[in-house]
């Protein structure tokens, strides 16, 4: 074969392999897949199951120096990273309390003649030590922040923005306003403590979805657009927390767990293995046991899809639950072990009731799914009504009443009989 014939068809070969490799369709991330699983959809309906509760007694997985991610590592950048997967991913794992370490330090980000003292996204100390030039700049988190809430509104983010600013508050914020603006629940006067009192459903019906917090008041605009996390119990790093009942005692009382947001978090960075003495370890183990207590913001570091730490922050459906088996399960009831199943509505159990103290009383008749409302009001005089956990503390003391009883499984005022897959109170 001549010289010129074999080199042609070597080119239309490798043109062809070009083509048909860019044609295969790109495999799917972990975070990809995670939009389908069972963990993802049981968390959104926790998150709707507390859209009416004040934020005290919600639950925001959160992730520790969210921005310090390996998603962003340079040679000279990010080099000891508190996450594997970036902002945006965080998020679309179900994290909904972020934090950004704001300084106010000299980039290098552009041409020379662009760069300059700028607010980045940096991991160092009060006086900036540990933070790099080639850090990236604050809009590049907020922009990620944006993206998400556009495409999810029904969604309320805490973004916790420890200040290093060194006054240069105004700049950060006019970053902040020029893409969030429109989604900030603003304080209503300067300086304010964090609202731990509102709910998420009423940051959703006022049109917004971001809370801003920090650890100072700043200085002048930016006293009326972010809170003072007085209101977050000074967080805790996770080796000081305790199992149920006790919850990190020793550390953090009942008062606090009743009228304040509580923060246990954990660092996985080598700085602190090295330096800090460790802060302890989220695991499978302690999450449920954070939920349990009533944990505002379990922390974690080096989430991911496939660490297991996502489903044992689930503490409602039993894995795999709900499947409607058989086509004619749509009522929910609370198996001994905590966990929910959806079940025959015809099928005959006690019901939880609950009174207007948050107190747990489990009916001496038993019924189909139907009776429950009757059967709670007239036992009680109308003192305790049938109904459904709807966070994880909720659902502890509800166990704690049937063993109390003597109970193992009961309905909870939860159900999809109106239409399929959509489980409402």
């Amino acid at each position: 074969m001549k010289r010129g014939v074999s080199f042609a068809l070597a080119l239309v070969a490798a043109v062809f392999a070009l083509h048909s490799s860019s044609s295969k369709p790109k495999p799917e991330s972990p975070v990809d897949i995670y939009q389908r699983s069972w963990e993802k959809k049981s968390l959104t309906q926790q998150r709707s199951l507390e859209a009416n509760l004040p934020l005290k007694d919600s639950t925001f997985l959160h992730s520790h120096n969210t921005y310090n991610s390996a998603a962003y590592t340079t040679a000279f950048a990010y080099i000891d990273p508190n996450h594997d997967f970036s902002i945006n991913d965080q998020l679309r794992m179900d994290i909904r309390a972020i934090e950004f370490d704001v300084h106010w330090y000299f980039s290098m980000d552009g041409w020379p003649w662009e760069w300059g003292m700028r607010p980045l996204l940096c991991h160092g100390q009060d006086n900036h030590l540990g933070c790099s030039s080639y850090d990236r700049h604050l809009s590049k988190g907020i922009d990620e922040l944006n993206g998400f809430i556009r495409a999810n509104r029904s969604e309320v983010v805490i973004l916790y923005i420890e200040d290093h600013l060194s006054g240069h508050h105004q700049d950060a914020l006019n970053v902040i306003k020029s893409r969030l603006g429109d989604l900030i629940y603003r304080p209503s006067s300067n300086c304010q403590d964090a609202p731990v009192n509102i709910t998420r459903q009423q940051v959703l019906n006022a049109g917004k979805n971001i809370i801003l917090w920090s650890g100072g008041c700043g200085t002048g605009e930016w006293q009326s657009w972010v809170y003072l996390k007085n209101n977050v119990v000074p967080e805790e790093n996770v080796s000081k927390f305790t199992s149920y009942p006790d919850c990190g005692s020793q550390y953090i009382n009942a008062d606090a767990y009743a009228n304040k947001m509580v923060r246990f978090y954990e660092d996985r960075t080598n700085l602190t293995a090295w330096f800090g003495g460790g802060s302890g370890k989220t695991t499978t183990a302690n999450m449920p046991e954070m939920i349990k207590c009533g944990v505002n913001l379990p922390g974690m570091d080096k989430i991911s899809p496939n660490d297991g730490r996502l489903a044992s922050a689930v503490f409602s459906w039993a894995p795999g639950e709900p499947n409607n088996y058989g086509n004619n399960e749509d009522c929910a009831m609370q198996y001994s072990s905590g966990r929910w199943n959806d079940a025959n509505c015809a099928n005959r159990y006690r019901f939880a009731c609950r009174n207007s103290a948050g107190q747990w009383r489990i009916s001496n008749a038993s019924g189909t799914f139907a009776d429950g409302a009757a059967v709670c009001s007239n036992e009680t005089g109308g003192a305790y009504q049938f109904a459904v956990p709807k966070n994880g503390n909720q659902n502890q003391k509800l166990v704690d009443a049937k063993r109390a009883a003597g109970v193992n499984d009961v309905w909870i005022r939860y159900s999809d009989i109106s239409t399929e897959g959509v489980w409402r109170e």
